[in-house]
């Protein structure tokens, strides 16, 4: 923060030594974060599970580059050490999950998405 306040300073100092008629008027500054603010709701996490056996996971991928490949191999491996395991690929289920949310409305509706497979567990891949 102290580097951005120097920054805004030492600007200032160079656009009032530029114009004469710039120092003669009085000047409000507001220092923005340049990280931005983002509000966010508290969720309370769901209680972890012991066992696979018996629930279903969901997995998620965002479209990005062989994060399917990988999820494709996660199930593989899932089932094979969890018989009963019940493995949803939403990816296949959904294609408008394939890709990155962008906004609020979208990540939301990707969740809303993914939740309706009523999932014990969902493990995301992203790729790349």
């Amino acid at each position: 923060m102290h580097l951005w306040k120097t920054f805004l300073t030492a600007g200032a100092l160079c656009l009032l030594a530029a114009s004469p008629a710039a120092a003669e008027l009085s000047q409000d500054w507001v220092l923005v974060n340049p990280a931005g603010v983002i509000a966010t709701r508290l969720v309370e996490p769901a209680p972890r599970i012991t066992s696979l056996e018996g629930k279903t996971v969901a997995l998620r991928w965002n479209g990005k580059n062989n994060g399917d490949i990988v999820l494709d191999h996660l199930a593989e491996l899932l089932t094979k050490h969890y018989p009963s395991v019940n493995i949803v690929k939403t990816y296949e289920l959904d294609e408008n999950l394939n890709h990155t949310a962008g906004n609020d409305g979208r990540s939301e509706a990707n969740a809303k998405s993914v939740a309706s497979v009523r999932p014990d567990l969902v493990i995301a891949s992203q790729g790349d």
